[in-house]
């Protein structure tokens, strides 16, 4: 039984690789909505700022997440906040829901904030088209530590360290493991 939230993970990782895009990229897209334009070109990422203690540097407009994967499977960068509707935040659940994705659409990370009681809890999603990753806060068995320095309807700041999340192959299936560790500080 203890595979369960694994499947739910990756179940709901490939449903939002499968059916949700950056807006613009020219996949698949969330009720068609237009890109803002407000984002800079991901040279904007090189300015540094690791903002230290739980916020991601702000290479975005509206801020920015920072990522790394290491392990059987190595990633990093900074994606920009989106915003124009494509994130949100859910007062019942206490959390966001937000995304962020470079501007040709390689790179993608769904992050769900939700800290009200009876919500599923925080939920760290990554796909580059080569792996999907979803990664969650309580008995996952990732090993995962979500600190939340700010969930408010004004933004979020916070960081994420996991140290036995697993990566799917998305060609193959093949599991890879990985450690993760990000940063964001973003506001809408």
């Amino acid at each position: 039984m203890r595979h369960r939230p694994y499947l739910a993970l990756f179940a709901m990782a490939a449903l939002i690789a499968a059916c949700s895009g950056p807006p613009g990229s020219g996949g698949e897209s969330q009720g068609g909505e237009p890109s803002t334009g407000s984002q800079p070109s991901q040279a904007a990422a090189s300015s540094g700022g690791g903002g230290g203690g739980g916020g991601g540097g702000g290479g975005g407009a509206n801020g920015s997440i920072t990522y790394e994967l290491t392990g059987d499977y190595t990633a990093s960068g900074e994606l920009p906040f989106l915003t124009g509707g494509v994130s949100q935040w859910v007062e019942s659940a206490g959390g966001w829901v937000a995304n962020f994705a470079n501007q040709d659409g390689t790179a993608y990370i769904l992050l769900n904030t939700q800290a009200a009681e009876g919500t599923p809890g925080q939920i760290f999603t990554f796909g580059d088209g080569k792996v999907i990753l979803a990664a969650g806060s309580g008995e996952t068995g990732m090993g995962c530590t979500f600190n939340l320095s700010k969930n408010d309807s004004s933004g979020l700041s916070g960081d994420l360290d996991c140290t036995a999340a697993i990566a799917v192959d998305a060609t193959t299936g093949a599991q890879k493991h990985v450690k993760v560790h990000a940063e964001w500080d973003a506001h809408p």
